[in-house]
């Protein structure tokens, strides 16, 4: 699991971590790079554990073979301001993607990353949707070039047992066991949820 997030961190490189501070209209850049390390941990915890889950595994492989061979990494910034298009919408359907791997725990999810962040609420969870095709790049590109079955993506995301001391010096710290916790809830929608999603909606206008 390390390996995976230093790789998606890799990404995040200090102009598209600016780029991405005025897209979701936050003041710090260094702040939202913290968020980035967090949402990268907390969406590859989600991934791994819908390898474990009956159906998820393969509906998390479908989908990186259809829409994510990684083919955006060559130009994040291009992709994020519009200047490069992609041929498939749900290439970049960062809502969708992390609909479906936290479900009813997005609000939970953005408070936490906010509270290890001090981004607000409303802008983690844009950034948490501007980051999640990043994510499914990363493991979609690593599924393509080396050939990986069912069985090896599952064993390249539980690898870690979702934890992350290797990013620990980056703001990691305990939050491997704190995204544990939160996804192994059980977690009803709730009117919060609906907030949440009018707030990021108002917020990308």
């Amino acid at each position: 699991m390390t390996n995976l997030i230093n790789e998606v961190t890799r990404h995040l490189s200090d102009d598209l971590i600016v780029q991405l501070t005025r897209q979701i209209g936050a003041s710090d850049p260094n702040a939202v790079k913290k968020a980035g390390f967090g949402i990268a941990e907390l969406l590859l915890n989600a991934m791994s554990r819908s390898t474990s889950t009956p159906g998820g595994g393969e509906g998390l492989f479908g989908a990186l073979k259809r829409d994510h061979d990684g083919g955006i990494l060559g130009d994040l910034m291009g992709v994020l301001t519009g200047k490069a298009q992609v041929n498939n919408p749900k290439t970049m359907n960062g809502e969708g993607i992390v609909r479906h791997l936290l479900g009813a725990k997005q609000l939970e999810a953005a408070q936490v990353i906010g509270q290890h962040s001090g981004l607000d609420i409303f802008k983690s969870g844009v950034l948490m949707q501007l980051l999640a095709p990043i994510v499914m790049g990363v493991i979609g590109q690593k599924q393509k070039s080396s050939g990986l079955d069912l069985g090896g993506l599952a064993q390249i995301l539980l690898g870690g047992g979702g934890q992350s001391r290797g990013t620990a010096s980056q703001g990691g710290g305990q939050l491997g066991g704190i995204f544990g916790k939160l996804l192994d809830r059980d977690g009803d929608g709730n009117m919060m949820d609906d907030l949440l999603n009018i707030g990021m909606q108002i917020l990308k206008k």
